[in-house]
């Protein structure tokens, strides 16, 4: 059954309107870009509005959680129910995630994650295909909507299997005006 509470609004009027009213409940939402252009900042921002009601984990692979943390406080993001974890063991994350049943999840990056079944590098097709449906797994069994950072490559696209950009339910793509570079 669906229930009127099927979406989670986040109080970014803009980022609600892109995901047509607001987070979808146990839905998976990946965000690709460049470099530097506000994919973590942007979903810290995210965090912190949710957390005003509701409990959000944050998994950095990229950064360590003072860098995280500090960039929280030139925010002015709230501490409060935001649990915050620099892992990038996949197995680990979706146990913790199935343990602590956050309302929401943040991946940053996917190309960080490693499934240690798996013997190649974090960031080869197979560990980033293979994480992908993992964490795509504990989603859809606990209805925890998840965000996942995903970076771009050379040529503009996102970086790993395009299986992955088909298995999410939600693909976002931050890009930028040359113009607006200078």
């Amino acid at each position: 059954t669906t229930e009127e509470k099927s979406r989670i609004v986040t109080g970014i009027s803009e980022l609600d309107r892109v995901l047509g009213g607001g987070i979808v409940i146990g839905s998976v939402t990946l965000i690709g870009g460049e470099p530097g252009i506000g994919k973590s900042t942007i979903l810290l921002q995210l965090c912190g509005e949710v957390s005003k009601t509701r409990n959000v984990l944050y998994v950095t692979g990229e950064e360590s959680v003072r860098q995280i943390k500090l960039r929280a406080v030139r925010l002015n993001v709230p501490e409060d129910n935001i649990s915050l974890v620099a892992e990038s063991d996949v197995d680990e994350i979706c146990g913790l995630i199935e343990s602590m049943k956050p309302d929401l999840v943040v991946i940053d990056s996917i190309q960080t994650m490693r499934c240690t079944d798996i013997s190649s590098s974090s960031g080869t097709v197979s560990q980033v295909k293979e994480s992908s449906a993992r964490f795509l797994s504990v989603a859809k069994t606990l209805e925890i909507p998840t965000f996942i950072v995903g970076h771009v490559n050379k040529d503009g696209a996102i970086a790993g299997p395009k299986v992955m950009e088909h298995i999410v339910d939600t693909c976002l793509l931050y890009t930028s005006d040359a113009a607006d570079e200078l």
